[in-house]
Parts: structure tokens; C-alpha cells; sequence
């Protein structure tokens, strides 16, 4: 019986490392319009900048990105925004498609916003503070930007016509898939079932 505990223990860790390989991949796909350009980073740190993956700069185009994301890993969304004269704002449409991560709002889509964004002047340093808005998509002197929803709002940090540099971030959390909870559940019934056998030859 106590071949048999072990071979059941064995299995379990098993099923564990089945959980840990089995996160599968999900896409985060962006639409950025900044005044006037950006560049965009994925981090796992709050207060480190992260990997470049978009960027670009002309405020009169919205440019769209598809970008993979590891299942099972908490993404902070790092964006640096700079302005080359006259009023400056950032206006995006977020969504994350594959069921692996919600982002601040706790949902799978997301706008720029004064709730779930946050921002500074300094860099991406882990200290933030509100962002401001110049209002929502369509107001001048920008119009209506193509492919963001109109309910999205302009936002920068601090005053958008004094500062020409912002640092935005928002997080994007992990979220455990169905299967896997599934699997870890029976490897624990399993467990649980094996002890008690165990006890009871004893």
C-alpha cells in the first residue's frame, strides 16, 4: 500500500506539472492614437519599464497591434507618450481575446480612462498618480479617431499643453483557466482519496 501512496503522490505531481504546462497563449490587441507619438512596452514589473513591442507616431492615425501574451503571467502595459508642439493626448481601444487575462476593470476590454489608468511625467517607476482628460473621442482638435470607440477618453499626465512627455500604465492580471482548475481538483481528490486508503491498511 505504501508502493501505492507513493505512485499516487507521484501522479499528483505530475498533474501539477501537467497545470503548469497546459497555460495556453492569449493576444492582446491594441488601436493607439497619440499626439504625438508612443511606444509600448509589456512588463512584469510595475516599476520596470519592459519589452518594447509597438510603436509609433502620427496623431492623425490610429495604428492596431496583435500582441501574444503568456497564459498564466501578470502583464503591467507600460505606454510613453511625448508631444512636439501644441496640446498632447493619448486615446486607445484594448481587448484580449484567448480568456487568459482581464485587465484593471476586471473585464477583457478596455478604453483609456480616468479609472483604470494611471500616469506620471518621470518614467515607469512604480509611483503614479491620476491621469487628466481632455474629454472623449471626437473632440477637437483631434476629431474622430478611426477604429477606437467614441467612448474612449483623451488622457495625459498633467497638463496636456505644458507636459511633453507622460508615462502610462495599466495592469494586466493572469486569470487560472477552467481545465486547470479542473485538473487540480481531481489531483487532489485523488490525493485526499489515497491518504485515506493508506490510513486505513495502517
Amino acid at each position: 500500500m505504501k508502493l501505492t501512496f507513493r505512485a499516487l503522490i507521484a501522479s499528483f505531481a505530475a498533474s501539477l506539472m501537467m497545470i503548469a504546462g497546459s497555460a495556453s497563449a492569449g493576444t492582446l490587441k491594441t488601436a493607439i492614437s497619440m499626439d504625438n507619438g508612443y511606444q509600448m512596452y509589456l512588463s512584469t514589473s510595475d516599476s520596470v519599464q519592459g519589452t518594447l513591442v509597438d510603436s509609433g507616431n502620427d496623431w492623425t492615425s490610429t495604428f492596431t497591434n496583435n500582441i501574444g501574451l503568456s497564459g498564466g503571467v501578470t502583464y503591467y502595459l507600460h505606454i510613453y507618450g511625448y508631444d512636439q508642439g501644441g496640446v498632447a493626448g493619448f486615446l486607445g481601444e484594448f481587448s484580449i481575446n484567448g480568456g487568459t487575462h482581464v485587465f484593471a476593470n476586471g473585464l477583457t476590454t478596455l478604453t483609456t480612462d480616468t479609472a483604470n489608468w494611471k500616469a506620471n511625467n518621470t518614467g515607469f517607476n512604480g509611483s503614479y498618480g491620476a491621469v487628466t482628460s481632455s474629454g472623449t473621442d471626437g473632440i477637437a482638435p483631434w476629431g474622430d479617431r478611426p477604429n477606437i470607440v467614441n467612448t474612449a477618453t483623451w488622457i495625459w499626465a498633467g497638463n496636456n499643453n505644458s507636459q511633453d512627455n507622460a508615462f502610462f500604465t495599466t495592469k494586466i492580471t493572469a486569470v487560472p483557466e477552467p481545465s486547470s482548475i479542473a485538473l487540480l481538483g481531481l489531483a487532489l481528490l485523488g490525493l485526499g482519496a489515497a491518504r485515506r486508503r493508506s490510513a486505513k491498511a495502517n
